[in-house]
């Protein structure tokens, strides 16, 4: 398992099995070789049996390339798979419990408020995962867009690593980044495109050059 404190905020990859052109191996392969090394397994459509098998595969490849590799809402596949980790939302199981099972493991957690950022600390999280930011068609049931304006309260609430997700572009990624997220996450902007490659690359210029311009 690779060590928490050698993990690589740029670009943060989520797998949507919804919008993908090519299958999620094909765009994780993808993503790592546009720069992205953190790499979110995220499926909703799938059996367990299936969502294992996949994983697996995954797992060897990231661990191949010195990826960090996350399962969405599932510690027992992340165990299971020799997984970096687990990503959890705020009605999955309790971060606590999380971390019981997985003393050793990265653990992130999205927060939609500041007591949401508080009891992730207090239950110790290694990052948080700010959404929506924005608008996005990629999540049902979303909670108010934060904005900009929300970035700036989270960066200021928290030394966590903050991940921005939610409705963000090639357009608005260096506001989002100036405003003080470490990370950002861009579904439709990377795997519902043709090039998933060249999208993450284009991302991950834009992060390392807007964290520079940062005051």
């Amino acid at each position: 398992m690779s060590s928490k404190n050698e993990i690589d905020w740029n670009f943060y990859f989520i797998t949507d099995s919804s919008l993908t052109k090519q299958g999620c191996l094909k765009d994780v392969e993808d993503a790592i070789r546009g720069g992205a090394r953190v790499i979110q397994y995220r499926e909703e459509l799938r059996s367990t049996t299936d969502m294992m098998a996949e994983t697996r595969i995954l797992a060897n490849l990231c661990k191949k390339a010195g990826v960090h590799l996350l399962i969405n809402n599932s510690v027992d596949i992340a165990l299971a798979v020799d997984a970096d980790g687990v990503h959890l939302g705020q009605s999955d199981m309790p971060l606590a419990d999380a971390r019981q099972m997985f003393p050793d493991g990265i653990i992130g957690i999205s927060c939609h408020t500041l007591d949401d950022i508080a009891e992730a600390e207090e239950k110790g999280a290694d990052y948080i995962a700010v959404s929506p930011v924005f608008f996005t068609s990629t999540k049902k049931n979303i909670t108010t867009p934060l904005g900009l304006e929300g970035i700036v309260e989270f960066r200021k609430a928290t030394k966590l690593p903050v991940i921005a997700i939610g409705g963000v572009n090639m357009e608005n990624v260096e506001g989002i980044v100036r405003a003080g997220a470490d990370s950002v996450c861009a579904i439709s902007a990377t795997v519902g495109t043709d090039d998933v490659e060249a999208s993450v690359r284009e991302f991950e210029d834009i992060i390392k050059s807007s964290r520079s311009q940062r005051a």
